[in-house]
């Protein structure tokens, strides 16, 4: 772990470090287990599924902190025989490895930035378009092509027994199981223990969740499995020997057996009904209008909306030319598992139909062990609108495989899943958790809206602006809930990680790697704003702000990004305003380079907020993390937005590399911007604490240093501090050890311009800099007055 403080003394150090805002002498003046006939779930090696349907939650995921991410190599747990923490690898072989030389690479983006939207328009192939981008993604994201993910990941490949999950029906299975490393992933079975002579297709390309389809499996019969993970270096883990039995067709309803379809209805309360064949219908497939109904897709393929369908209406089953469909308030307790939902027609628009799965006002919903895939344009895959009760999703793949959006406002122009809730269910802390599933590609947004975000997997090609990867439940006065340990990759026109919320947000263990690419105007290009741009972790309050934001906490993530071709990215984007309080981005792993000398708008942390109030911002507060760029370490603003009083507490600022323009630290976006505070910094690699950029920025510009002081003396002894000016910057006392901490500031520094706060106009000497300094201090404990030189981290001062 990057911070060896307690959780209780760094809450502590930043009361008292908020009621010191401003002191000193260059204060600014604006201070401020089995179903019917037979068929089976469970959660394989997993913990079980709790009251609250939790699907399992395991320490054996990695541990993403900064430094020393999960310990040696990424992983909990005991060790098996072989070695691994997880015990559940019986043989490891070795195979063909990723193979990434830079011809390759420099194909695949190419390729990959030639694609165009008017040309798609014409004339284009969803298989095609989506091997584009697989190329890309095998050619750009992972640590072969990515070592610094190791930070996240560490070195060891082994299963994660947290992310099985297996489902058997009676001709088929799911199973799904996830890795410390992404694994291009099989499964090899058969109903003899020593000959597994059936295997699935390997997954297309190398990802840390798996989820495949057994099909034409025998009825009641004993199968038994190994799981295969091919790593990137070839090295292939076979895992320990599994058993799942096959069903039976007794008690359920075959799916189409003899009902009148499609589309086929779904009427009897209670029923499990099973797939017996692959389903091809011109519209809508499945229609539900009873409760407690288990769709089982039996390993067989939905395939809807298979010709053109002009005006698509989710009103109605019969115009709704969607693959299951549902649209009742009376209807609850809905489960699709097992199979593949596949959108057949190629053209059609998805705005108000043409869903993989469309289920409105259906209360209890669970989807599972579900592949799907998708190409309308602007469309929701899976649309629940107006939920009641419980969501689960997961151990689902999906995969976009179109490119067009009409309208990128509101909802979006695209995604996996949309949940749009009442305004009555919005207010309130939802029963929504999505967990183990893998996106395969979006093009533009991924999982919103659900209190508990976890375990998933996803791949961001974005073709218009904000495409967020995940989106938390954000609404006024109610709790958003978690984001952990997802696995984030982002490519494209504008994409985010992770977008913001309004109250009690915790954001711990995930992964984001961003590989910008030039797309120009070939996608929905717009002539304002972020082109070209991607983003780690993003909050916004947009106009004149005063939107309230509290408890916004991010903690032990990794984010690695490589910008190119004069592309912008940021790790963070981290609003400040008047209305934003408490934001925490501490323990965190920031590594963000540029790779070209053109490039020059990228940062770890990129400092925002809402110009109209910045006399008025709160504090926010970057503790304990490492910052790695060969470009700038922090920039303070940008061309979106300029915030103040961004405070930095034991930063690890380092430089890597030689690029022409580096510098630790650079302000930017124009106006003013003050009141930013490092508090004992460490600089490392050439980084500096005086090496900054005034690069567009006003004279009225500073950051303070601050290092921490370590007073000792009897207990409640009182304390005083001055300044080298004679301010008192300190009133207290001594605890009842007879300790105190403190952070006093050792210098301001400005541009060379100001001479003043009435100084105005932008700065001219962008490389130059004076410093005011603001110690020694005179400090007096219980009478007894000594000088200290505040100037470097491990200062103690005894009484």
């Amino acid at each position: 772990m990057m911070s060896q403080k307690p959780i209780a003394a760094k809450i502590l150090y930043i009361a008292i470090f908020a009621l010191m805002i401003g002191c000193g002498s260059d204060q600014s003046t604006h201070d401020s287990g089995t179903l019917d006939g037979g068929i089976s779930t469970s959660n394989n090696g997993s913990q079980d599924a709790d009251e609250s349907g939790d699907l399992g939650d395991s320490g054996d995921s990695p541990d993403a902190n900064a430094e020393d991410i999960g310990g040696e190599d990424g992983q909990g747990g005991g060790e098996d025989a072989g070695g691994y923490p997880s015990g559940a690898v019986d043989e490891v072989r070795s195979e063909n490895p990723l193979e990434v030389d830079e011809a390759r690479r420099a194909a695949a983006r190419a390729a990959y930035e030639a694609l165009d939207k008017d040309a798609l328009e014409a004339s284009y192939s969803p298989e095609a378009l989506y091997d584009t981008f697989n190329e890309f993604a095998l050619s750009y994201f992972g640590p072969t092509n990515q070592p610094l993910l190791q930070k996240y990941t560490g070195e060891t490949l082994d299963f994660v027994p947290a992310g099985d999950w297996l489902h058997a029906s009676s001709h088929s299975a799911t199973i799904a199981f996830e890795t410390t490393l992404p694994v291009r992933g099989a499964i090899e079975y058969g109903t003899s223990p020593d000959a597994l002579t059936e295997s699935v297709d390997e997954s297309e390309r190398y990802f840390f969740t798996q989820v495949h389809h057994l099909r034409g499996l025998q009825p009641d019969t004993t199968y038994y499995y190994r799981r295969i993970a091919r790593g990137e270096s070839g090295e292939t883990l076979v895992s320990t020997l599994g058993e799942f039995k096959t069903g039976d067709l007794n008690g359920v309803i075959e799916l189409p057996g003899q009902l009148a379809g499609p589309p086929y209805m779904l009427d009897q309360a209670g029923a499990t009904y099973v797939l017996t064949e692959d389903i091809i219908s011109d519209g809508t497939a499945l229609a539900i209008t009873a409760s407690d109904v288990t769709v089982d897709l039996n390993g067989h393929r939905i395939v809807y909306a298979n010709v053109a369908v002009p005006n698509p209406d989710a009103g109605q089953a019969a115009t709704a030319a969607s693959g299951i469909w549902a649209r009742s308030n009376e209807v609850q307790g809905v489960r699709v598992l097992n199979g593949i939902i596949e959108e057949g027609h190629v053209g059609n628009n998805g705005s108000n139909g043409v869903h993989a799965i469309y289920l409105s006002g259906v209360g209890d919903v669970e989807i599972a062990g579900v592949s799907v895939l998708y190409q309308a344009a602007q469309v929701f895959a899976v649309f629940l609108r107006y939920p009641k009760n419980s969501v689960r999703l997961h151990h689902n793949n999906f995969m976009d495989r179109g490119f067009e959006i009409l309208n990128r406002h509101g909802s979006g122009g695209g995604r996996p899943v949309q949940i749009t809730d009442s305004n009555a269910q919005n207010e309130i802390a939802n029963d929504y958790e999505f967990a183990h599933n893998l996106v395969k590609r979006t093009r533009q947004n991924g999982l919103r809206q659900a209190n508990s975000i976890r375990d998933n997997e996803i791949y961001v090609d974005s073709w218009s602006t904000n495409s967020f990867a995940i989106q938390p439940h954000s609404r006024p006065d109610t709790p958003a809930g978690e984001v952990r340990r997802n696995k984030i990759f982002l490519s494209g026109y504008h994409s985010i990680a992770l977008g913001w919320a309004h109250l009690d947000l915790s954001v711990e263990q995930n992964l984001v790697q961003l590989e910008s690419v030039r797309t120009e105007s070939r996608r929905y290009f717009e002539d304002w704003g972020d082109m070209d741009s991607l983003n780690g972790f993003r909050i916004t309050n947009y106009g004149g702000g005063g939107q309230v934001r509290e408890n916004l906490h991010y903690r032990d993530n990794v984010i690695v990004g490589r910008a190119r071709d004069g592309a912008i990215m940021r790790g963070t984007e981290l609003f400040s305003d008047a209305t934003i309080t408490n934001t925490i981005f501490e323990d965190n792993y920031v590594n963000i380079s540029a790779e070209d000398p053109q490039t020059l708008d990228a940062a770890p942390v990129v400092t925002q907020g809402v110009h109209a109030t910045r006399p008025d911002h709160n504090p926010t507060f970057y503790i304990d993390n490492m910052l790695v760029s060969n470009l700038a370490n922090i920039r303070f603003g940008d061309s979106y937005g300029r915030g103040n009083r961004h405070t930095f507490i034991g930063t690890k600022l380092v430089k890597t590399g030689d690029h022409p323009d580096y510098h630790t630290i650079v302000f930017d976006g124009a106006y003013e911007s003050y009141d930013h505070e490092l508090i004992d910094p460490v600089f490392e690699g050439g980084a500096a604490v005086d090496d900054v950029w005034w690069r567009r920025v006003s004279i009225r510009a500073y950051y303070r240093v601050k290092w921490t002081v370590a007073l000792s003396g009897a207990p409640g002894e009182s304390v005083s501090i001055k300044d080298v000016d004679g301010q008192e910057v300190y009133s207290g006392a001594l605890d009842a050890q007879g300790n105190l901490e403190v952070a006093l500031a050792q210098m301001t520094i400005r541009p060379t311009e100001w001479s003043g706060d009435d100084s105005g106009g932008a700065v001219g000497q962008a490389y130059e800099h004076q410093k005011v300094m603001h110690t020694p201090h005179k400090i007096t404990v219980g009478g007894v007055e000594q000088s200290v030189t505040v100037d470097g981290l491990g200062k103690r001062v005894d009484f």
